[in-house]
C-alpha cells in the first residue's frame, strides 16, 4: 500500500494534473507561445499583441499557454509557472526560438506558425470555425 502511495505521489510531482490540456476540450480555445527563450523580442511582441484585446480574447474562450523547455505557465503574466517539460516536447515541433500553435475547442491544431500572430489572423482563423459561428449567432438570439 505504501508502495503505490509513493508512485501515485511521485507521478503527480513529476506529471501533475495541471498540464493535461485535455481538461480545456470543448470548454476552451488553447493558444500555446512556445518559446526557448523568454526574452525572445517575437515572444514578448506576441505578449503585448494579445494583451491589446482581452475582451476578444476571452470572447473567443481561448486561454494562453506560455511554454518555455523545462517549465510552462498560463495567462499573460503573473509567475505561476509550474516545472515540466510535457508541453514543450510535445507542442514544439521545429528548430525555431518561437512558435504559436492555436488548438480548437476539439483539442486539435487550428494553426502553428513561426512568426507574430496578429490578432486579426487569429480572429480570422477562429471566426470561420463551426463552432465559433454557432456560438456568434447563439449570441445574436440573446
Amino acid at each position: 500500500m505504501k508502495t503505490l502511495l509513493l508512485a501515485v505521489t511521485l507521478f503527480t510531482v513529476l506529471f501533475g494534473s495541471a498540464q493535461d490540456l485535455s481538461k480545456h476540450k470543448w470548454e476552451n480555445r488553447l493558444i500555446l507561445i512556445l518559446t526557448d527563450d523568454e526574452n525572445n523580442s517575437t515572444f514578448q511582441s506576441q505578449l503585448e499583441e494579445f494583451s491589446k484585446d482581452l475582451n476578444g480574447l476571452k470572447e473567443r474562450k481561448l486561454i494562453i499557454y506560455q511554454i518555455f523547455p523545462g517549465e510552462y505557465k498560463t495567462g499573460l503574466n503573473g509567475d505561476n509557472k509550474k516545472k515540466s517539460s510535457r508541453l514543450y516536447n510535445e507542442y514544439k515541433k521545429t528548430n525555431a526560438g518561437f512558435e504559436v500553435v492555436l488548438l480548437g475547442l476539439d483539442g486539435g491544431v487550428k494553426l502553428r506558425q513561426n512568426e507574430l500572430l496578429p490578432l486579426e489572423k487569429l480572429y480570422a482563423t477562429i471566426d470561420v470555425m463551426p463552432m465559433r459561428r454557432n456560438e456568434i449567432e447563439r449570441k445574436k438570439q440573446q
